[in-house]
C-alpha cells in the first residue's frame, strides 16, 4: 500500500469508529484520533502487500512517566475493507489500550498538578528572598539563599514535599525557625 491508500483507508475507517476522526497531513503518518486523546497510527507493512500496522500512541511526555504500560498494536489485512478494519481496531486494540491510555492520562495529570503546586512554592520563596538562586531538575527544585554568613537551600519536591537546610545560622535565625516549626505543628 502506498501513503494515499492508507490515508484513503484511513478516512473509510473513521467513519466506522464511533468517536474516531482521520488525521491526514501530507508528509506525515495517517492517524485516528479518538476520545479522551486516543491516537492511533497506522502505517503500511512494507514486506506484506495489502497489510497495515495500527498502533495505539500514548500522549506526548509519557514515556518517563509510564514505562511499564505495554506497546499496544495489531496488523490486519486491508484488503478486506474498512469495515473489516475497523472492528479488528475495536475488538483487538482498544479495549487494553484504552485502559492503559487512561492510566498513562491520569499519571500526566498527576504530575502537572505536582508541578503547579511545585511552581506556587518556588515563587514565594523567590518572593521572600530576592536574591535566591534557582536550580531545576525534572521533579524538584532548588532555592539557594544567602543572608550575611548564613545561608541554605529549600528543595522543594515534586510531591509537594521541601527539604530545608540552613547553614551558619545565628541563634535569631534558628529562634525564628523554631517559632515558625511549633506554630506549624499546633
Amino acid at each position: 500500500m502506498n501513503e494515499w491508500e492508507v490515508e484513503e483507508l484511513v478516512i473509510e475507517v473513521a467513519e466506522h469508529l464511533e468517536g474516531y476522526s482521520p488525521l491526514v497531513r501530507p508528509g506525515h503518518p495517517a492517524y485516528l484520533t479518538g476520545p479522551a486523546g486516543a491516537r492511533l497510527v497506522v502505517h503500511p507493512i512494507w514486506n506484506q502487500r495489502g497489510r497495515i500496522r495500527v498502533l495505539g500512541v500514548y500522549p506526548g511526555g509519557s514515556r518517563g512517566i509510564c514505562p511499564e504500560l505495554r506497546r499496544h498494536e495489531i496488523t490486519v489485512t486491508a484488503a478486506r475493507g474498512a469495515k473489516f478494519v475497523a472492528k479488528r481496531i475495536e475488538r483487538r486494540l482498544l479495549p487494553d489500550y484504552r485502559r492503559d491510555l487512561i492510566t498513562c492520562c491520569e499519571r500526566l495529570a498527576k504530575r502537572a498538578t505536582e508541578s503547579g503546586a511545585r511552581a506556587e512554592i518556588v515563587e514565594t520563596l523567590v518572593e521572600l528572598l530576592p536574591e535566591a538562586s534557582l536550580t531545576e531538575k525534572e521533579r524538584e527544585t532548588v532555592v539557594r539563599w544567602r543572608l550575611e554568613a548564613a545561608s541554605g537551600s529549600f528543595t522543594v519536591h515534586g510531591d509537594s514535599t521541601s527539604t530545608i537546610e540552613i547553614r551558619v545560622a545565628d541563634r535569631e535565625l534558628i529562634e525564628r525557625v523554631a517559632y515558625a516549626v511549633q506554630q506549624r505543628s499546633t
